[in-house]
């Protein structure tokens, strides 16, 4: 019995027709018809032998190329007798192969540097040095800012009133102005506050006028002689210097003569 082809691909059996003693008889005596033959009238011999012949009509096995992953979703199409798993991802990987990737995944896995001690004894000890540099450039700019607001910015200039025994009194004490000008330290004495008898002492010079040190000058009796000597002093306090000049009961001077 003959099978016809369905869209798919699947071969269905046809339905067997149901004749009478009579009605074969009746058949047999009929001419063959020159167009159709068989069981069917409406296959034709031409088209019987290439249903035959296409190789698509008998079931076929399925290509051994095609492998059916169950572990992963797939999308089946059929095609004739064919059958295709379309798989979307990777197929399933086997233990062995998921410890090797596993393996190589830690041996990619950046691991943090460590740095030799001494790198970090050196990036402390410049980190020390840049924080000192700064703290002390700091300090110096308050301190210029300060002698700025007490001393003035040029010339620098310091100024009390002091009875130190020449031509003066309590009522009217000798004046002295210290100055800073241009780095000459230079100390103005008026006697009683008298200018007309105002004498000067050039005390030393600052090279370059560096920092624009202030100068400040106080009064002590230094060698025991009821006389008060003149102590200058150049610079800020931890950064200074001191002159002495000793009072001869006129005038100061370097050095007292015996």
């Amino acid at each position: 019995m003959r099978q016809q082809k369905t869209g798919l691909g699947t071969p269905i059996p046809q339905r067997q027709s149901i004749v009478t003693t009579s009605e074969q008889e009746r058949i047999r005596q009929q001419p063959a018809s020159q167009h159709y033959t068989g069981q069917y009238a409406s296959i034709n011999p031409e088209e019987d032998y290439a249903l035959e012949e296409d190789e698509e009509y008998y079931n076929t096995r399925p290509h051994t190329s095609s492998r059916r992953y169950d572990l992963l979703p797939e999308h089946v199409i059929q095609q004739g007798n064919s059958t295709y798993h379309v798989h979307h991802g990777s197929p399933p990987v086997l233990p062995r192969q998921q410890q090797q990737r596993r393996y190589f995944e830690e041996q990619e896995e950046p691991k943090p540097r460590r740095y030799h001690p001494l790198v970090i004894l050196g990036i402390a000890i410049f980190v020390m040095i840049v924080g000192w540099v700064a703290f002390t450039a700091l300090g110096t700019w308050i301190q210029q800012k300060q002698d700025d607001w007490t001393y003035g910015q040029s010339p620098r200039t310091y100024q009390t009133n002091v009875v130190v025994g020449h031509s003066d009194s309590s009522t009217s004490p000798t004046h002295f102005i210290a100055l800073n000008l241009n780095g000459q330290i230079i100390i103005i004495e008026l006697p009683g506050g008298n200018a007309a008898k105002a004498r000067s002492y050039t005390i030393t010079t600052v090279q370059g006028n560096e920092g624009n040190p202030p100068v400040k000058v106080s009064f002590q009796d230094l060698n025991a002689d009821g006389k008060l000597d003149m102590i200058v002093t150049i610079g800020d306090p931890g950064n200074s210097f001191t002159v002495m000049l000793f009072n001869d009961g006129t005038q100061f001077v370097s050095k007292l003569s015996k």
